[in-house]
């Protein structure tokens, strides 16, 4: 396989109806849904019956699972493939809360092979719009044991120990597995993870659904899976309002840098034999190889093969990116 077969590359949204979903992905990021209740898109995945489509050009309906069978080095490079294999190993999402999500958490990489078969979920959240109410929750407001945890759990309060924290446009939030955390409702966020599906649900609001029907709690699992004694800084201090390229976040399974440019700026990125993924949150920008060029807007996500070398980024109006690899 040669460098002009393999090129940038979009793959087809797939879009998830959820309780709390809502209608910005649809009204904000240009989804296409009859749905009233979007919550998730996902941009790049290869998750299980989940697995991204391409959506046009040479290799349009090609799964991303063939291609890289097709093309291992080519589509990941030799780090990703040393380092996680032939699989795909980060999922790719755009997310609207029009309610508040379940408190929740996921499980490390650890107790996730041993139970799922799967990789744990280490994930990155940046708020690209924020009603003036919205909040996220990250971890308890005090120290709690297990067996407090465990009370106010019993007891229905355990809503009251929970560390609410106000958001805004630009915020950015890591997530490390264990992490107790929800999505407040009026949040509309990117969202950047490990490729797994697995969510520990301990409390749900009393949420019914159109059946009156409660959804699943995983209270028994999730008990030796949460972090009582989180020791790291979860909200990312950075500038947003600085030009060029900032490292938002370096993690063991990807990462993230945050790209502020102007309208008619020239930004040159190189892969270093690396697949890149590029999530446009604001603006629009053409980017351009050695054989091709492709527009990107506000809401959309595509892949840079490892084969190419580098990519020329212009801004078509003033833009926010985030640029995503290993």
């Amino acid at each position: 396989m040669n460098k002009s077969k393999l090129g940038l590359i979009k793959f087809k949204p797939i879009l998830k109806n959820k309780i709390w979903g809502g209608q910005k992905l649809k009204n904000q990021l240009g989804k296409e849904s009859n749905s009233d209740q979007v919550g998730e898109s996902w941009e790049i995945s290869e998750v299980t019956e989940n697995v991204s489509i391409v959506e046009d050009g040479g290799f349009k309906n090609l799964s991303l699972s063939e291609l890289i069978k097709q093309h291992p080095v080519d589509m990941l490079g030799q780090e990703s493939i040393d380092k996680f294999g032939n699989q795909f190993p980060i999922l790719f999402k755009f997310i609207d809360a029009a309610e508040r999500l379940s408190v929740q958490l996921h499980p490390n990489d650890e107790i996730a092979k041993k139970r799922h078969q799967s990789f744990g979920k280490t994930e990155m959240w940046y708020i690209i719009d924020a009603d003036p109410e919205a909040f996220i929750i990250a971890d308890f407001k005090e120290n709690l044991s297990p067996e407090s945890y465990q009370e106010y759990l019993n007891e229905g309060t355990l809503v009251d120990h929970l560390q609410y924290i106000k958001v805004k446009s630009g915020d950015v939030f890591y997530i490390k597995p264990g992490l107790v955390h929800a999505i407040g409702e009026g949040v509309l966020l990117a969202e950047i993870q490990q490729t797994s599906d697995i969510t520990y649900r301990i409390y749900d609001w009393m949420r019914q659904d159109k059946d009156g029907n409660y959804r699943d709690l995983h209270t028994d699992l999730a008990i030796d899976a949460i972090d009582f004694n989180v020791d790291y800084q979860y909200q990312i201090d950075y500038q947003k309002e600085q030009g060029g390229i900032q490292e938002l976040l370096h993690t063991d399974y990807f990462k993230t840098d945050y790209i502020n440019i102007s309208k008619d700026e020239n930004l040159k990125i190189e892969t270093c034999q690396k697949f890149m993924v590029l999530m446009c949150v604001e603006g629009k920008v053409e980017l351009k190889t050695d054989n091709e060029s492709s527009i990107l807007k506000k809401g959309e996500t595509i892949f840079v093969p490892a084969i190419l070398d580098e990519i020329i980024l212009t801004t078509l109006k003033n833009s926010r990116l985030l640029k995503v690899t290993i």
